[in-house]
């Protein structure tokens, strides 16, 4: 194989390996090769006002088999599209959070079991707008590079909610609440909000699954932050749908101190295998049916010519 090839291939492998070993992510642990990473908390609502300075924690934990070295940094926090893909890079022309922050380390070595905590301050400046301000923490393993030129690192991550106080636009909107008539399991509803504001809100949902007399057979309570000038698509599968039910799904959404309630939606689930049974069952009793009216026919022409012969 010629150098410039085989160069290349490593080029490749490389970027493959760190893609799908580098886990980026909004939950508070990631396991990888014997590395169990954990930040604690996951996120943090911070009201400040311009000029004045905050300060909190965060845990960081090993509890895995071994050991590692990890630093701490910060980086900005966004969203794309509806399903809220998290980015990590800074959007030109906006505020650069990350300058506001400010660590009591950045980093160190930990051992298995041990925790260690992280504090850290936010100074808001004098001539900032009020709205909403978004970073991230993260805590990064650093581990010596592989045989092949890989270095196999992870990393998880405390999102900053900062809100800097003043009169800032506050402003949400039920765009969808949907829930199809038809549907295979799990039974999936989904509801769409809308952030036309300057600064995030927090949503409380709840939605419940009822069978047909009213019995409750799911419910879902669960709070979503909106970012500002953002939609967010959320998902609400009941996994443990069985295969074959009527049911009714109806719940509230509590955001800006208002309540609003999700109107009821009817739902008829069946498994492609109930579907395909009842299927078969139609064809069946379409078949007697026709068959019956065949044999009805021969019938009365075996009597007509009966008839005729007498």
């Amino acid at each position: 194989m010629p150098k410039y090839i085989d160069r290349y291939a490593k080029y490749a492998l490389g970027i493959l390996s760190m893609l799908a070993i580098l886990a980026v992510t909004s939950s508070n642990r990631v396991f990888a090769a014997g590395q169990d990473i954990t930040i604690s908390p996951t996120s943090v609502n911070q009201v400040i006002n311009p000029g004045a300075t905050a300060s909190g924690s965060f845990q960081v934990f090993d509890q895995g088999s071994s050991g590692y070295k990890y630093i701490v940094y910060a980086a900005p926090y966004s969203v794309m599209g509806e399903n809220y893909n998290p980015d990590f890079t800074a959007i030109p022309g906006s505020t650069n959070v990350t300058n506001w922050i400010k660590f009591s380390s950045t980093g160190g070595n930990i051992k298995p079991g041990q925790t260690q905590t992280v504090n850290y301050s936010i100074s808001i400046p004098k001539s900032t707008l009020p709205g909403g301000y978004y970073a991230v923490a993260f805590a990064e393993t650093q581990f010596p590079k592989t045989a092949q030129g890989v270095t196999l690192n992870v990393r998880v991550g405390q999102i900053f909610y900062i809100q800097v106080a003043g009169p800032a636009v506050q402003r949400g909107t039920i765009l969808t609440w949907q829930s199809s008539l038809f549907q295979e399991p799990p039974l999936t509803s989904t509801l769409r909000l809308q952030n036309s504001g300057s600064v995030h809100y927090i949503s409380t949902i709840k939605v419940v699954v009822s069978d047909i007399l009213g019995s409750p057979r799911y419910t879902l309570n669960a709070d979503k932050v909106v970012l500002p000038q953002t939609i967010r698509r959320i998902s609400i599968p009941w996994s443990s749908t069985p295969n074959i039910g009527l049911f009714k799904v109806n719940g509230t959404v509590t955001y800006l101190n208002q309540t609003h309630k999700l109107p009821t939606k009817y739902v008829l689930v069946m498994s492609h295998t109930i579907r395909i049974y009842l299927l078969g069952v139609v064809i069946l009793i379409v078949l007697l049916v026709v068959l019956r009216i065949i044999i009805r026919r021969l019938r009365s022409r075996g009597h007509a010519t009966k008839y005729r012969t007498k």
